[in-house]
Formats: C-alpha cells, sequence, structure tokens
C-alpha cells in the first residue's frame, strides 16, 4: 500500500516539475520576444489585431490564423501572432506601403453572400435557392486593395465573433489615417 503511495507521489511531482519548465520556458521565450520588439523600436501596444489572413498578399502563400498589423512610417507591417506566445512573431512576414493603397473596403458576411449567390444563380440558377445557406455567421472581411508597382492586390482579411465588423472598421480606420499623413 505505501509503495503505491509513494509512486503516486512521485508521479505528481515529476508532473509539477514539468509544469515549472514549461512555465519558465514560456516566460524566459516571452521576455526574449519582448526584448526583439524593444531593439526593433516598436511599442507592443500599437499592434492592432487584424484577423486572419485569407489571400491576396504576393509575399504569402498561406492562410495565417491570427495577425497583427504595426503601422509606422507609411508602412503597413504584417506579423504573425502565434497561440503560444504573448507577442507578435518579430519580424514581420509581409508589408503594404500606404501610398500604394488604392481603397480599404469592409464588408460583412451578407454582403459576401450576396456577391456568392448572384453568381451562383448565374451557374446553377432556380436551384441556387434551395442550395442558399441557412446558418448566421458573424463574419466581417476586410480588403486591401494596392498594387506593388507591377501588380494590383487585394490582401484580405477576416474577422469572427460577436463584434467582428467593428473589429474589422477600427483596422480599416488605422489605414486610413496613416494613409492621410502622407
Amino acid at each position: 500500500m505505501t509503495s503505491g503511495i509513494v509512486l503516486i507521489a512521485i508521479v505528481f511531482i515529476a508532473i509539477v516539475f514539468i509544469f515549472v519548465l514549461v512555465g519558465i520556458s514560456a516566460i524566459k521565450t516571452n521576455k526574449e520576444d519582448l526584448k526583439k520588439l524593444t531593439d526593433a523600436n516598436i511599442d507592443q501596444n500599437e499592434f492592432i489585431d487584424s484577423g486572419k489572413l485569407l489571400t491576396g498578399h504576393p509575399m504569402v502563400d498561406k492562410q495565417i490564423e491570427e495577425t497583427k498589423m504595426y503601422i509606422k512610417e507609411n508602412i503597413i507591417y504584417l506579423h504573425e501572432k502565434r497561440k503560444e506566445k504573448l507577442y507578435p512573431v518579430i519580424p514581420h512576414f509581409a508589408l503594404i506601403e500606404s501610398s500604394k493603397i488604392k481603397d480599404v473596403i469592409i464588408e460583412d458576411a451578407s454582403t459576401i453572400e450576396k456577391r456568392i449567390t448572384a453568381t451562383r444563380l448565374l451557374t446553377v440558377g432556380l436551384f441556387a435557392f434551395a442550395l442558399k445557406k441557412k446558418e448566421k455567421n458573424e463574419l466581417a472581411y476586410l480588403t486591401i486593395k494596392w498594387n506593388d508597382g507591377k501588380f494590383d492586390n487585394e490582401t484580405i482579411f477576416e474577422f469572427k465573433g460577436i463584434d467582428a465588423t467593428q473589429r474589422g472598421n477600427t483596422v480599416r480606420n488605422s489605414i486610413i489615417r496613416s494613409m492621410q499623413s502622407i
């Protein structure tokens, strides 16, 4: 009986020890990330949650689940926010020059669905109404239309949740303010 209790105690101590090591490692990683931000002269409080990058940037080949923008000196820097990290990843993975932006549009899911429904109606005919989705999603899409000097691009971000449109609009307004200072 006592050997079973000793074994349970050893397993418990080992688990606590592992959690302490993981915690210390996470604290160290977050301190390193904060130092990278400081060294790059970036204020962590000026990052803007910019949702999920869906598509439309020539420097990015995949969707990025959680992004943050940092706008400085008329350049929008895109950073990845990883769930296991407290601060965005440094350096940025892509950028957009504010002077090259043609338009910044925020649309909710119903606007996007209307476009899709019109396309579906043309391709499927009257059956489009039978195929129409009935679910209600709180989604908003931010589209940045810009030219990189050679090609037109539409970089699209998705926002989910109750205040999706409001969060997308906040990002849009930040971008517009950065363009006004050009």
